[in-house]
């Protein structure tokens, strides 16, 4: 039985591996073509703040990608006169803009930039609703370029499944918090009205955080010693099974000591377990290199990213002396490996404000930080609990019968907490600017979600396993 048991068990754990494997294949886009100068001028010109009405308005980012993959294609290359036509136009058309869904409102008093019409300006925060049924499917004319220039709005209306997830982010005005990317900080804006800047060159994870884990790792760690302490007082410990079987004297004050004891320690092993799946589950979750880069992509960063460098190429010449546009897969290889090496922990490397590797590379900082102090204390306290609990009485199978009830307990807890995310979802009541970050967090949780269920189900398995070794233990001590 006991053989058969960790056969299944080493079957579901490879299968889980091969899971997790194919989950991590990364897919990649890539550009047709390159972006020319002039390309870039109306690029630059759909990424500033336009005044309709007597309010502002921007392009969503998903929008402006679009329009950049439209641009980058190989059958697309824009004449000056032809640029400035599409420039003109979509000045001339702002309201249809408006009305499609393309351009949504911002408040240019908090992004503290001036109000642009005829100027572009760097888009560091975009707003993004619902697409408009009537254009998402709506085909790209490219012919227009060769005459009128290119209807911009047109060449946004291109249904992705970008826009599409993005029909699921709620009103700003019915979230429960707004998060919004600006510069070189996070800010977070309760329904309340509270603020909270996360600048990322600052410690993310509140100190207040560190200090209650810490405490609480210790309380755990401090009671599993008072437990051992009783038990080796009370002469309680059996390392090595005696040959007389005849009771010792004090055996009736030692069953009691084992048994409060032994119960103790099965709660402290309980809350150390699931402490460590927890952070197991947050390790692998947030920091692992080559699913945040796979987010980044399928968020579509890399494309705005590429867009603000195109943007700011025509804002500015002196960024380039040959006057030519780095194609879009040589930016994007040197923003790779850029990310990575932040990623890795490297802090002189220049990367775009937009970038969300130097606070995922704080975030891990302070989690290590943690891990060392907090995460050493639940290793050292479950296995301590578990070797007290097995070695504190001849019969061993008492000790793996506890073991298996501290696991499953934190496997139910475990199991409950990924329950809860997959179902109730509490992190889509939050409103995300811009639209690739939104994109990126749900990318980033979801893969959480499906960690966690990983983590769940091997717990299980391995309480079912204990118990199934209990079982063994105690069939063979009956003979």
């Amino acid at each position: 039985m006991e053989i058969k048991g960790k056969n299944v068990f080493m079957n579901i754990c490879f299968k889980m591996l091969v899971l997790t494997f194919l989950v991590l294949s990364p897919s990649f886009v890539a550009f047709a073509g390159d972006i020319n100068s002039n390309e870039a001028g109306v690029i630059s010109a759909a990424s500033s703040t336009f005044e309709y009405d007597g309010k502002s308005y921007r392009a969503g980012s998903s929008y402006i990608n679009s329009l950049t993959v439209y641009l980058c294609e190989d059958d697309v290359d824009l004449t000056a006169e032809q640029a400035q036509k599409a420039i003109d136009k979509m000045y001339n058309s702002i309201a249809e803009g408006v009305e499609n869904g393309y351009l949504y409102e911002v408040n240019i008093h908090d992004d503290g930039e001036a109000v642009a019409t005829t100027e572009t300006t760097e888009e560091d925060a975009d707003e993004d609703e619902d697409d408009s049924e009537d254009n998402t499917d709506k085909p790209v004319d490219k012919s227009q370029s060769k005459d009128n220039g290119v209807d911009v709005w047109n060449a946004m209306s291109n249904q992705t499944e970008a826009k599409s997830q993005l029909k699921n982010r709620p009103d700003k005005t019915e979230a429960d918090a707004s998060v919004k990317l600006d510069e070189d900080r996070i800010v977070v804006t309760t329904k309340n009205n509270e603020v909270v800047e996360l600048n990322k060159n600052e410690q993310l994870v509140p100190s207040k955080v560190l200090t209650v884990t810490d405490t609480i790792a210790a309380v755990v760690l401090v009671i599993t010693l008072i437990c051992i302490v009783v038990l080796l007082i009370g002469k309680c410990m059996v390392f090595r099974k005696p040959q007389s079987r005849r009771a010792r004297k004090g055996h009736t004050k030692r069953r009691k000591i084992r048994r409060h004891t032994r119960n103790v320690l099965t709660i402290t092993t309980t809350v150390s377990l699931v402490s460590l799946f927890v952070m197991i589950g947050i390790y692998i979750s947030l920091f692992n290199k080559d699913k945040i880069m796979q987010n980044m992509q399928m968020s579509g960063y890399f494309r705005f990213a590429y867009s603000e460098y195109v943007s700011e190429f025509a804002n500015d010449t002196s960024v380039n002396n040959d006057n030519t546009i780095v194609n879009y897969e040589d930016y994007v290889f040197t923003i790779k490996q850029n990310s990575m090496k932040i990623l890795d922990g490297e802090t002189d490397i220049r990367i775009p404000d937009s970038n969300v590797s130097p606070y995922i590379s704080n975030v891990k900082k302070s989690y290590l930080k943690l891990f060392a102090v907090a995460g050493v204390m639940f290793i050292i306290s479950a296995v301590l609990g578990m070797v007290f609990m097995i070695f504190m009485d001849q019969r061993r199978e008492r000790g793996v019968k506890h073991i298996a009830v501290a696991e499953l307990v934190s496997s139910v807890i475990v199991v409950c907490i990924t329950i809860y995310m997959a179902i109730v979802k509490p992190y889509t009541s939050l409103y995300i600017v811009p639209d690739y970050l939104y994109l990126f967090i749900m990318q980033c949780i979801r893969w959480s979600v499906k960690v966690m269920t990983s983590i769940s189900a091997f717990t299980v398995v391995l309480g079912m396993f204990l118990v199934g070794v209990f079982k063994s233990m105690n069939s063979n001590s009956d003979v």
